[in-house]
């Protein structure tokens, strides 16, 4: 990682996150070599009017023009990830093929810093090494066609960034999703531009998915594909990067998009009969596919016997309790999260009682919680300000409720495990609480397992397991339903069974 303002002509700086791929991340995909660096200082062509923090904290934006980037990009403030590994191939072609040949400042007010005053930490500079071996080669790129930088409409997938070996990029590396758009025109420009005919009469910036910055474009072609991955597509648009520029520009209009559709149509091939066949699926499930494609993410109730046990509890109370527990069972996720089911199912209320976790009114929480849900905060503004402030709730009942709304409780429906919840799962079970708030991604309309008391779910999750573990091992005919509660009753009774799968303690 490094600052933006002690980046380096020579850093290969992140251009591109991670994308949803059948074929493996390449070496070096998604880091680009700076070429051209400026540091502008007070930066003249921001909105003065602005009420966004970013634009008005920006008393030094850093412009970086990367090699294979179609235009400059104006860097968000803080940190950035710099790879320090670097094939001596790729070194080698980068430096003799640049893209930006330019010497003079390319933004109004940009400065060519003379040294680094930032500290870089630890970040040494790119050496040259063997790259991993990448995953397999793309049967053939994407797809994909040309039309004017003023033409780009959000949920276009720009090329952004072509790498060295172009000839080992991934079936649609450096393709990445616009999340918006904003057009500079007329005398406008000049406020941005040193050399305002660089721009040939429209400045587009961009906002893409990955990019730490805003991407500024002269009115010249660009490149966009023609039919995305569309599990990719699903991923980006429920993870958004950005959905407004980084900075907010004097000038700045932002284009209608039912124009920009029908300016891209003008453009916009047919995709090719077998474009689709270029991704395979991604998902293990059909079931797990459906959910990301047709699903939606959200705040919704769940009935606690839906929601996995927990895997670990930390700093609980009966933490080394339940860690004895477990090491009556074979090992694994499951095999843990049987444990705490069990340790559950034999805690007393004086024991629950006990964990500050467990002191709250977690009905009267989840009530709440769930109820602010329901309401549509752009349409409703007033409406969920009254219930976030939840003033029927004890202090300390309102602090565990918002909590709650900034701070979800995250599972995925169908997922064995949820994250950043276990302690607040626990209280609620441990309550009766019939519906929790839970933050994820789901279909409307799925059949949900009905209300069960918590106590009876975790000896019933219990006795399940020890069944099918018995009739794993080989144990014939009706036994393993015969001898499985017992072994959920009387933990000396799993001493005798093979544990192949122990994992070392």
């Amino acid at each position: 990682m490094c600052l933006d303002e002690g980046l380096e002509v020579g850093d290969y700086l992140q251009v591109a996150s991670e994308r949803v791929t059948p074929d493996g991340r390449r070496p070096g995909e998604g880091y680009a070599r700076i070429e051209w660096l400026e540091h502008i200082h007070d930066p003249s062509f921001l909105d003065p009017d602005s009420t966004d923090v970013y634009t008005n904290l920006a008393d030094t934006i850093v412009a970086v023009c990367c090699q294979g980037l179609p235009g400059p990009v104006l860097l968000r403030a803080g940190d950035h990830w710099v790879l320090t590994e670097v094939a001596p191939e790729r070194l080698a072609w980068d430096a003799e093929h640049p893209s930006w040949p330019t010497s003079a400042p390319v933004f109004v007010g940009g400065q060519v810093p003379q040294e680094v005053h930032w500290s870089r930490g630890d970040l040494a500079a790119p050496v040259g090494v063997i790259p991993k071996k990448a995953g397999v080669p793309p049967t053939r790129r994407a797809a994909s066609f040309s039309k004017p930088a003023s033409t780009l409409r959000v949920g276009d997938y720009l090329q952004t960034h072509v790498r060295f070996p172009e000839s080992d990029m991934g079936t649609d590396e450096g393709y990445h999703r616009v999340e918006w758009i904003g057009h500079l025109t007329g005398e406008r420009i000049a406020g941005l531009l040193a050399d305002p005919a660089w721009a040939n009469g429209t400045v587009t910036l961009v906002t893409v998915h990955g990019l730490g910055g805003m991407l500024v474009l002269p009115e010249k072609d660009v490149r966009v594909l023609v039919q995305p991955n569309i599990e990719r597509v699903s991923w980006d648009e429920q993870e958004v990067w950005r959905d407004g520029p980084h900075f907010e520009l004097a000038g700045v209009v932002e284009p209608d998009a039912d124009v920009q559709d029908a300016k891209d149509a003008a453009y916009r091939p047919a995709a090719p009969a077998d474009e689709a066949d270029l991704y395979p699926t991604v998902f293990s499930t059909s079931e797990r596919r459906t959910r990301h494609l047709q699903g939606v993410t959200g705040v919704r109730a769940v009935p606690a016997a839906a929601l996995p046990w927990p895997h670990g509890l930390f700093k609980c109370a009966y933490a080394e309790r339940g860690k004895r527990i477990a090491r009556t069972y074979p090992g694994g996720r499951r095999a843990d999260q049987t444990a705490h089911a069990e340790l559950f199912a034999e805690l007393t209320e004086e024991e629950f009682a006990a964990c500050p976790y467990h002191q709250g009114d977690w009905q009267a929480i989840a009530e709440a919680v769930l109820a602010h849900a329901e309401v549509d905060e752009d349409e409703e503004p007033e409406r969920a300000r009254e219930l976030y402030a939840m003033e029927h709730l004890s202090p300390r009942d309102r602090q565990w409720a918002q909590r709650l709304v900034s701070d979800h409780i995250w599972w995925e429906e169908g997922s064995d495990s949820l994250t950043n919840g276990q302690h607040r799962l626990c209280a609620m079970r441990a309550a009766a609480v019939t519906n929790v708030p839970v933050y994820g991604r789901y279909l409307p309309g799925q059949q949900s397992p009905d209300a069960t008391n918590a106590q009876e779910h975790a000896r019933t999750t219990v006795e399940k397991y020890w069944i099918e573990r018995l009739a794993d091992l080989g144990v014939p005919g009706p036994w393993p339903e015969r001898l499985g509660p017992l072994l959920a009753r009387h933990r000396i009774l799993r001493r005798p069974l093979p544990r192949p799968d122990r994992r070392p303690e």
